[in-house]
């Protein structure tokens, strides 16, 4: 380990260090982090964006298929074409040219409507100019007819028209046909009918879509032919022409791939145009997308030496700015090492040196002071010990002397006062209960036996005690001194004053569930209901009455509110208290209780 003569060098290279590893680590990972989504990025807005043309194109070719389905289910149309020989009794040409010239003006994409009858009618309309069309007997040898007759009725698209017309080598348009069926004969062929769609359309909705400036758009239809491209790129229009298996292996189902033309390498992306089964194919050249990862490399390395140059001048402050305080701290202690103890070392900062610096300027000027209550503190100290030592011997003098009058009553057959005596030793022996807080249910019901004993020797005949004791309980833990403030509270003012009733003091215990139950029960004055509220929740301050809410409250703060006590009282005919405590088996589950502070 590297060893520094000064703590401003040790602190200036473990700053440096500490700044260098993370700049160099979150250089290299904010590179690797922005390269990638910079990838993930350009993949994501590829697929988007040849989902979004695919769809606009879709949406092209099913409105040009929905279209001529209502053109050849329409009703005029049917009519003229079920005639056996042509009629043009109302100039059928200029019917169904209104018919149809209004959607060839909505309808940008359409350049051409041609419509052949089996009865020999036949109608033609362009949007841009004038073509020759082939005659009908001569189209049916031709592939387009074959193709278009075989569906049926449902819509073909081709790549060519070039079948419809003359001289049609200059025409630029894809052909959606039609073989039309009787609404009333499906076997009944009336004609055919055909709608071009004129490629400049197309390719505007991949012209208007704009990836990045070297990215080609590609547009393929069913027989892997190029229809449409957005960058008029020869080397690729080398490349895929003709090429029926690079074609395949470009409309690969995967999302995005690295696709090489020669010896360039472009980021493919591909989505297919389902039911027509046409793709649309994005080509991104890797080298652009790589251009991108310099300039990111460069505002990366660029950065973070800029971090690293501004840490290096704001350690060499900041260890200095700490430092400097610490050698002023140092030399006054060397002075106060050697016996000059009017040292005060100014304090110029209030940040944890400057309390340093303050606390050891009160240190000096507190040492004898301290020293003096040191000396004080052992001497307390010691008289502290010997008072504990008193306080534990006083506990047995006091039981000694209890033994003593017991045994002297017993010899002198004074057997009332030695019962009394005996009880107010057993009182004191539980209650004291070496310091604990808790003992066992039997030790309670002693307890509460040996109070109602001395009370009962001096009041005789103000009540009889009787006792309902569930044997079975003893041996569980309980709080202690829980039913001698209630005892206490029944036998000094249920019985007061004395009445010519005889007076019933009644404890019983029993389990119940998972609780056990103690009922103290008197025949006395009983209490109105404002009465038991005040005695169970009398204001602290108040003079006596305190028993009752201290129990109330140990039993809430250590069980629960739920084993808060119950007071039943009816006055002139008694008063019953209820209290409940959950079963607690041993030591160890009053140690979980009372170590979590209760429930």
């Amino acid at each position: 380990m590297l060893q520094f003569k000064t703590l401003q060098t040790k602190m200036l290279v473990s700053f440096i260090l500490l700044v260098l590893i993370p700049v160099i680590g979150l250089g290299s990972f904010s590179y690797y982090i922005a390269t990638r989504f910079l990838e993930k990025q350009t993949m994501q807005n590829q697929v988007q964006i040849i989902r979004l043309i695919a769809d606009n194109i879709k949406h092209m070719l099913d409105d040009a298929t929905d279209l001529s389905s209502f053109i050849v289910g329409n009703e005029t149309i049917q009519s003229l074409l079920s005639q056996t020989a042509p009629s043009y009794i109302g100039d059928p040409q200029k019917t169904i040219f209104n018919y149809l010239s209004n959607l060839k003006q909505v309808k940008k994409y359409i350049s051409f409507i041609v419509l052949y009858g089996e009865n020999d009618f036949m109608f033609k309309d362009f949007s841009e100019f004038f073509r020759q069309v082939v005659p009908y007997e001569e189209f049916k040898e031709s592939p387009l007819y074959m193709a278009t007759a075989a569906r049926n009725g449902q819509s073909n698209l081709d790549y060519s028209g070039s079948s419809l017309f003359i001289y049609a080598h200059n025409y630029n348009d894809i052909v959606l046909g039609r073989r039309i069926l009787s609404l009333y004969d499906a076997d009944k062929k009336l004609g055919m009918f055909f709608l071009g769609i004129n490629r400049d359309a197309i390719r505007d909705a991949i012209q208007d879509v704009q990836i990045s400036r070297t990215t080609n758009l590609l547009l393929f239809d069913d027989n892997y032919r190029l229809v449409a491209s957005k960058l008029d790129d020869k080397e690729m229009s080398k490349h895929f022409k003709d090429n029926v298996n690079g074609i395949k292996n470009l409309l690969q189902p995967n999302q995005t791939w690295i696709y090489e033309i020669g010896n360039k390498k472009y980021l493919a992306a591909n989505t297919s145009i389902e039911i027509y089964r046409w793709h649309v194919v994005s080509l991104t050249p890797m080298e652009d997308i790589q251009k991108q990862y310099g300039i990111v490399l460069s505002s990366t390395i660029i950065l973070s030496f800029s971090l690293l140059l501004v840490a290096i001048v704001m350690s060499i402050l900041l260890s200095k700015g700490i430092t400097l305080p610490i050698k002023k701290l140092l030399r006054s202690m060397n002075n106060f090492k050697r016996g000059d103890f009017n040292q005060k070392v100014p304090v110029e900062s209030k940040d944890e040196i400057g309390l340093l610096t303050q606390k050891y300027n009160e240190m000096v000027a507190q040492l004898n002071e301290l020293i003096q209550k040191v000396y004080i503190s052992q001497t307390n100290q010691k008289m502290i010990e010997l008072k504990t030592l008193q306080a534990q011997i006083e506990p047995h003098f006091l039981y000694n002397t209890l033994d003593y009058i017991f045994f002297s009553s017993k010899i002198n057959g004074d057997n009332q006062t030695a019962k009394v005596v005996q009880s107010l030793s057993e009182l004191f022996r539980l209650s004291l209960n070496k310091g604990e807080d808790y003992y066992k249910l039997e030790n309670e019901m002693n307890q509460i036996k040996a109070y109602i004993n001395i009370q009962h020797a001096r009041f005789p005949s103000r009540f009889t005690p009787i006792y309902h004791i569930d044997s079975t309980i003893g041996h569980f833990i309980t709080l202690k001194l829980l039913l001698q403030p209630i005892v206490e509270n029944a036998i000094l003012h249920a019985f007061e004053p004395p009445t010519d009733r005889q007076g019933v003091l009644l404890i019983r215990s029993y389990v119940q569930g998972s609780d056990i139950v103690w009922i103290v029960q008197d025949n006395g004055n009983g209490m109105n209901p404002d009465q038991v509220e005040q005695l169970l929740y009398i204001p602290v301050r108040s003079k006596g009455g305190y028993g009752l809410r201290n129990v109330n409250e140990r039993l809430q703060m250590m069980f629960g509110p739920e084993y808060a006590l119950q007071i039943n009282s009816i006055p002139d005919i008694g008063t019953t208290v209820i209290v409940r405590i959950p079963i607690i088996e041993n030591e160890t589950q009053w140690g979980k209780l009372y170590e979590s502070h209760g429930h």
